[in-house]
């Protein structure tokens, strides 16, 4: 890989770059994650990755609220400056339609009201033109959601419009973020994709779902080098009639969408070392829930201390699917008991969404059986602190956020699951938490023995 490869981070929670930046040093590739659109214009000709919600909105969150989509006419300026300007360098742009749930208000009124514009629009051939030609309002909220809907897909519509004849622009990828149930955001991508057929060229245009997990799917793609091959996967349960509970779709759909847009052929196969724990039934559910009936940490660890979970198969990767936005108990009890099998891994992946989580896993797996590293200790990095993410959101925010914990008294939790499980390879650096928030957790551990 000659050309270096610059990310427009979504935004700065480590799932956004981290991963990234791990995967860069331990492959040794010339590329690096930035956070601001304005450090754009200092690089020189690449492969640029951006996020189009972190160029036009500063980050996803802000791409969600009506007030971000006034004046916008310098930054889409700006924007088509940079694309036209940089003629030698390759652009994948990826952007999201927005999820149905905004974060406001009584939620229950929320999805009665997104229920309601559903109903009423679920049959339209031109959504966008439906939007603008909406009738009166019956709330606040039903015109808040409405118009944000409305200004993102116009915005979209733009840019596409826009790089049409842009031969550098090689890949649009529009994202569904996190939907929960199939909607309007679900008509919003089929009426761009009917766009995308009419003016684009030279320019793919992808449909994906989830979002988190994006980045690294195209940077994927790119460091591959786009060959067409075959992936071998096992599994403990079968794929069919398996569906998340936040993505709208089953996980065949999301398998199907990975396989055209990585070009590559999904197969089960029992001796495959790529390994996904998968859900028993046909819904995959939080991961909270197997800590919910808790009311005190020590009374669970406990309860924790006397589950087992065996291991009959060999695996290099390991992808925990489930749960959703965290790891299944068994999994976690097994690799604290076990940590040099841990640290013996490729990959590891548990938390966050079905298609955050399947997504990051196939992308690091796809450059692992492509490239050879030359840093192992950034593999090692990333395997134990994903494996920390998953124990984190699994076993210990519950109670953080229940009982209000701080920092300090959530490294102290982790300190003491070490302890009980003889889990001492390591010692953690620092944690964060990102946005202020307890459902993102940055870890970052030392370089030690094993690591």
């Amino acid at each position: 890989m000659e050309k270096k490869i610059f990310l427009l981070a979504l935004d700065n929670r480590p799932c956004s770059y981290k991963y990234f930046n791990y995967l860069s040093k331990a492959y040794d590739l010339k590329s690096s994650a930035i956070f601001n659109s304005k450090d754009l214009f200092s690089k020189g000709e690449g492969i640029f990755i951006i996020s189009v919600d972190n160029f036009f909105f500063d980050g996803i969150v802000n791409s969600r609220k009506v007030e971000y989509f006034l004046n916008l006419e310098e930054r889409y300026r700006l924007f088509l400056e940079f694309l036209q300007n940089k003629k030698h360098s390759d652009f994948y742009l990826y952007v999201s339609v927005p999820r149905l749930l905004l974060n406001f208000g009584n939620t229950d009124y929320i999805i009665e009201i997104n229920r309601k514009l559903i109903n009423k629009l679920k049959n339209s051939d031109d959504i966008l033109k439906d939007y603008e030609n909406y009738g009166n309002f019956d709330s606040k909220e039903e015109e808040y959601i409405l118009t944000v809907r409305r200004e993102k897909l116009k915005l979209i519509k733009k840019i596409m419009e826009s790089i049409k004849d842009l031969k550098n622009v090689k890949e649009f990828l529009v994202v569904i973020d996190d939907s929960q149930i199939k909607g309007l955001n679900f008509i919003e991508i089929s009426y761009l994709e009917r766009l995308a057929k009419s003016i684009f060229e030279h320019t793919k245009f992808y449909k994906l779902v989830g979002l988190d997990e994006i980045h690294l799917l195209i940077f994927a793609k790119i460091v591959s080098e786009g060959e067409k091959r075959i992936v071998k996967f096992s599994s403990n349960n079968d794929i069919t009639h398996k569906k998340s509970i936040y993505e709208g779709v089953s996980l065949k759909t999301l398998i199907k969408q990975y396989e055209k847009y990585l070009d590559i052929s999904l197969f089960r196969d029992d001796f495959s070392k790529y390994y996904w724990n998968l859900f028993d039934g046909k819904f995959q559910k939080e991961s909270f829930i197997q800590v919910k009936d808790f009311e005190d940490f020590q009374d669970f660890l406990e309860y924790f201390s006397k589950l087992s979970y065996s291991v009959d198969r060999v695996f290099s990767d390991f992808a925990d699917l489930s749960f959703a936005n965290g790891a299944s108990l068994g999994v976690l009890k097994y690799f604290l008991e076990n940590y040099e099998k841990l640290v013996d891994l490729n990959s590891f992946w548990a938390w966050n969404t079905l298609a955050n989580t399947l997504g990051s896993s196939l992308a690091q797996y796809i450059i692992s059986v492509n490239l050879i590293p030359k840093n192992d200790m950034f593999i090692k990095k990333l395997v134990v602190e994903n494996f920390l993410e998953s124990l984190y959101q699994t076993i210990i925010r519950p109670f953080a956020k229940r009982n209000s914990w701080n920092v300090e008294e959530i490294k102290q939790a982790f300190l003491f699951l070490f302890k009980k499980f003889d889990f001492s390879n390591f010692c953690i650096d620092r944690i964060s938490l990102p946005w202020n928030r307890y459902f993102e957790v940055d870890i970052i551990i030392k370089e030690v023995k094993g690591v």
